[in-house]
């Protein structure tokens, strides 16, 4: 007897349940409707096929979905902003008057170092130092340290943090250059642990007779994983860095006193900038220092002021993904030349350095020591390169080469006042401020105990991709399987087919 190799293809069509391929083999069926039937089924696959691709193209070119998440998180799982504190008094009268029309270098030097805190707010007037295209590091340092306003002296009252007493404020707080010129920043990771070394030694050398500050050790945090798992959550401002606080209560606030001393500092009033006013700005620990948002408190004022984060997280099953596609760093993933950190914020600080390094030859007054060795500080005549080079970085040629993508993590901070007439007569007279001082008490505090955070997602993530192909599979074999439940051949088949794509489990 001569064997006949069976068509499985014909037996298959004869016995499945599909609607349309057992009509394919139907021997009283016309070549017509067999036809018919063979192009509906084409097109349903080819459908399907183009349903599919679309999924995959949307996997792998469009993934990212920000949403907010149904649950809310204790404040204390964030950081306390860094707050900069810019006094308006930048020159010790003494210095001032002890060297006036004295005509000598030292008055010169004192001279431009005025115009150089007072032009950072945009004072434009032409002074006979607008022909000085370069100042040297020294000239600024050197009068920063023998005119500028110490901690002690802004501080000079007890701070309080949640129910601790800071007796001595100052060991928490660090210098840098601000909008000001001199300003001081609480709560701001230790720059030794933001900087590279060789920018951390200049800016020891800059300030060297105005740090207080007291390294409370390595932090713990950043921006991706927030806090170490080990970390007390009660942690205060002396323990930890950086501080954070468990509630929004009178108990968890940040107070402090500012002094502004009128009669021992000039500042550039008549600039129209006021004399005595405290610019305060916010930003998160591991940026060295954001314009926005931002608060001008004036004399004899009590402010509350009330912080609201705003908090981004990246979903694990994006962080796999391209740079090009999450559109985003992760941590350590992009590297600094000056900062050990990567903020967009930083990013950006350290690409306006180095174009106004290239286009003017010297380096801002506000970046002084983050610039390379023997780089000078732009002087008045260079001020409107500065302008331009700071521009450009915003130009999209140049945002390409600075390539300042965001954090994938990030928390920024939303601030609102409150603030009422504080009178500081009242103060001296009942011994709780001293000498002939003026200025502002000024509370911090977060606006609610909880927070919700938005969240980058892919929108259909590989997982789901699979799950999704191995269900039609498994449709398929089931049918495969009930189709030939008599034919042990092909059941044979069907497992095999079945056990070689892990379907089992």
């Amino acid at each position: 007897m001569k064997f006949v190799k069976p068509n499985w293809f014909l037996e298959y069509c004869e016995k499945t349940t599909s609607p349309c391929m057992k009509y394919f083999s139907t021997k009283h069926r016309s070549l017509i409707e067999k036809s018919f039937w063979i192009l509906i089924f084409v097109l349903m696959i080819s459908i399907t096929l183009k349903a599919l691709s679309v999924l995959v193209n949307v996997w792998i070119n469009h993934p990212i979905v920000m949403f907010i998440e149904n649950t809310e998180s204790p404040i204390q799982e964030i950081p306390f902003p860094s707050i900069v504190i810019c006094p308006s008094s930048q020159i010790r009268k003494s210095v001032w008057e002890k060297h006036m029309n004295t005509n000598s270098t030292y008055w010169n030097n004192l001279k431009i170092y005025r115009d150089k805190t007072c032009t950072a707010n945009a004072y434009t007037q032409r002074s006979e130092h607008n022909f000085i295209e370069y100042v040297d590091y020294d000239i600024i340092k050197n009068s920063l340290q023998d005119s500028g306003i110490s901690c002690a002296e802004i501080f000079q009252s007890d701070s309080k943090w949640q129910n601790t007493t800071l007796k001595n404020v100052c060991e928490y707080i660090q210098p840098i250059i601000g909008i000001f010129g001199l300003c001081y920043t609480i709560n701001m990771m230790p720059l030794n642990q933001m900087l590279k070394d060789m920018y951390y030694q200049r800016y020891s050398d800059f300030f060297s007779k105005n740090i207080t500050y007291v390294d409370t050790g390595k932090s713990n945090w950043n921006l991706e994983n927030g806090y170490s798992f080990y970390t007390n959550q009660h942690d205060t401002i002396v323990d930890v860095t950086p501080a954070r606080t468990n509630g929004v209560s009178y108990n968890h606030r940040l107070r402090l006193m500012l002094h502004n001393l009128d009669d021992e500092f000039l500042g550039c009033t008549n600039l129209g900038i006021g004399n005595g006013r405290f610019l305060i700005t916010f930003s998160n620990p591991a940026e060295y220092y954001s314009l926005t948002p931002r608060k001008f408190i004036t004399p004899d004022t009590y402010t509350k002021i009330q912080i609201t984060p705003f908090v981004k997280k990246i979903n694990s099953d994006l962080m796999w993904r391209s740079l090009e596609i999450r559109q985003c760093y992760l941590q350590d993933e992009r590297q600094l030349s000056i900062f050990q950190q990567y903020t967009e914020l930083n990013c950006n600080r350290e690409c306006e350095i180095n174009k106004t390094i290239s286009m003017c030859g010297c380096v801002m007054f506000e970046g002084a020591f983050l610039g390379p060795n023997n780089i000078k500080i732009c002087g008045p005549a260079k001020r409107n390169c500065e302008q331009d080079a700071i521009q450009s970085t915003k130009l999209p040629e140049n945002q390409y080469e600075c390539n300042c993508l965001p954090t994938c993590s990030m928390i920024e901070y939303e601030v609102v006042d409150t603030s009422h007439f504080d009178d500081w007569n009242y103060l001296k007279l009942t011994n709780l401020v001293t000498n002939n001082s003026r200025g502002a008490t000024i509370e911090f505090v977060f606006k609610k105990p909880y927070f919700t955070a938005y969240t980058s997602s892919s929108i259909l993530n590989l997982k789901s991709l699979i799950n999704e192909r191995q269900q039609q599979i498994t449709i398929f074999i089931l049918r495969c399987r009930n189709s030939y439940i008599n034919t042990d051949r092909l059941n044979i088949r069907c497992n095999t087919f079945r056990f070689s794509i892990n379907l089992d489990k």
